[in-house]
């Protein structure tokens, strides 16, 4: 029995030692993570923060050529059916019939009737991307 005993003790001082190692190994992983890892990660975290501005930024300007696109458009089709969109070989078609007198001065009316072109007023990307305007290397 004590044989018996002593091998049990063996034992569990085996298994003592080898709980005790794995808190030394817990520990030192704790302490690497606690003095390098935190560190790290907030390193990156405050990286991301200039990053998500810089997005932010993006979708402010990807927003802001949506709308411009979007307003020109509207410029395009109301332009297409205030003065028509005839493809061009329609029009020289339509040049080489003599066309009555009557719709000739329907047709110089209605052109004294449309003001003036307009141009849009248009981003410049140099305002927005700077860097732009430097030489390529």
């Amino acid at each position: 029995q004590i044989e018996s005993l002593d091998k049990n003790l063996e034992d569990l001082l085996t298994r003592v030692d080898e709980f005790v190692g794995m808190l030394d190994i817990i520990r030192s992983d704790s302490s690497q993570v606690v003095n390098e890892s935190i560190p790290e990660i907030y390193t990156k975290a405050t990286e991301m923060r200039q990053i998500y501005r810089k997005i932010d930024k993006l979708e402010a300007f990807v927003k802001m050529i949506g709308n411009s696109v979007a307003e020109l458009e509207e410029r395009v089709i109301k332009a297409e059916t205030d003065l028509g969109a005839f493809p061009s070989t329609f029009k020289k078609i339509l040049h080489t019939i003599s066309i009555p007198s009557f719709l000739n001065k329907s047709s110089s009316s209605r052109r004294q009737q449309q003001t003036l072109y307009e141009p849009p007023v248009l981003f410049k990307t140099e305002d927005y991307f700077p860097c732009l305007n430097e030489a390529p290397y």
